[in-house]
């Protein structure tokens, strides 16, 4: 006769356990959804996180039968909103719109009450929108070498916008210093729209943005494009030159994906991750991530996307190390 406390009996007990869980998984994911879906974007209305995370909604609801309804949780960098989804039900019924950020808070703040790994569950990465280099025509340089040139003459002379500290420019810049061998002063704003507004007066020479916020104004001839930190040219700057081709080896940006919490059903998340791949196929959808400036990445596997988040978490936590960057939340 076996026990629960002998250790066929433990094993045992722990297979049931397994199988029930299983079962139970998977009988949630052929009735999933039977609900409307909330979507929780990080960041205020209106920017190109919102927009992206509103198309690809609207679409996935389409898809699911079953509404996705955007809530915008903006606050300490990503922080509140993932933290509202870190407390949900691992039920596939409460989502997050993440971005870069989620990669690099935990290095920069010291009071983070979730735990990447364990509180979220990859689902697929969105889109991927590379930084671009743009400067105040009145900057007296036309390429990237020059403007290399000037900057290690001038050490802390030239400075540079940034949203505030820890920001996706912020830190593109601390690791364009970190590899160029320059040193820039920074000038934090309260936000991309002041930062872009300092560097079109010219009250500071340099932003590293996504294209979105600078698009037209490269175009009006307002902001100088040095160079796109991607692997090819963006085809709405075909002019503008990849930082390797302009002699640097360079590639970064901000990536869009969505998460939804730890502990929710593989089958669940399995479901989400087909159906956002195929939307994604939309040449609709496409068209309207292209138009914020960021370029349609689904992720193969959940896992995938997985992989490409601890990356990014490894990767600008030694670029926060080196820059001595911590905020106090």
């Amino acid at each position: 006769m076996q026990t629960p406390a002998s250790p066929r009996g433990r094993l045992a007990l722990a297979c049931a356990v397994a199988a029930t869980l299983s079962s139970a998984g998977a009988w949630a994911a052929q009735d999933y959804p039977n609900q409307p879906i909330r979507l929780i974007v990080p960041f205020a209305p209106g920017g190109g996180t919102d927009m992206i995370a509103r198309v690809v909604g609207k679409k996935l609801g389409e898809r699911l039968g079953q509404p996705v309804i955007v809530d915008n949780r903006p606050g300490a960098s990503g922080i509140i909103g993932a933290e509202a989804v870190a407390r949900s039900a691992p039920d596939g019924y409460t989502l997050l719109m993440a971005t870069t950020a989620i990669s690099s808070n935990g290095s920069l703040y010291n009071t983070i009450s979730y735990d990447l790994k364990k509180d979220f569950a990859p689902v697929s990465q969105l889109a991927n929108a590379p930084a671009v280099l743009v400067v105040n025509p009145g900057l007296p340089v036309s390429s990237l070498q020059e403007l290399i040139r000037y900057a290690r003459e001038r050490p802390g002379q030239v400075n540079y916008a940034s949203y505030g500290v820890g920001t996706a420019p912020h830190l593109v810049a601390e690791l364009f210093q970190q590899s160029s061998g320059t040193k820039l002063y920074h000038v934090p704003y309260k936000g991309g729209g002041p930062a872009v507004l300092a560097t079109l007066s010219g009250e500071t020479r340099l932003l590293f943005p996504s294209l979105v916020p600078v698009m037209n104004h490269i175009r009006n001839g307002k902001l100088r494009a040095l160079a796109v930190a991607s692997d090819k040219r963006s085809p709405s700057l075909p002019e503008v030159p990849t930082f390797r081709e302009a002699g640097m080896e360079f590639e970064t940006g901000t990536w869009f994906g969505i998460v939804a919490r730890g502990g929710t059903p593989a089958p669940i998340v399995a479901r989400l991750h087909q159906e956002i791949v195929a939307l994604l196929n939309d040449a609709d959808v496409r068209k309207s991530i292209s138009d914020e400036g960021a370029e349609v990445v689904p992720s193969p596997t959940p896992e995938a996307f997985g992989k490409l988040i601890q990356a990014e978490v490894e990767r600008w936590a030694k670029v926060v190390r080196t820059a001595g960057i911590k905020i106090e939340k």
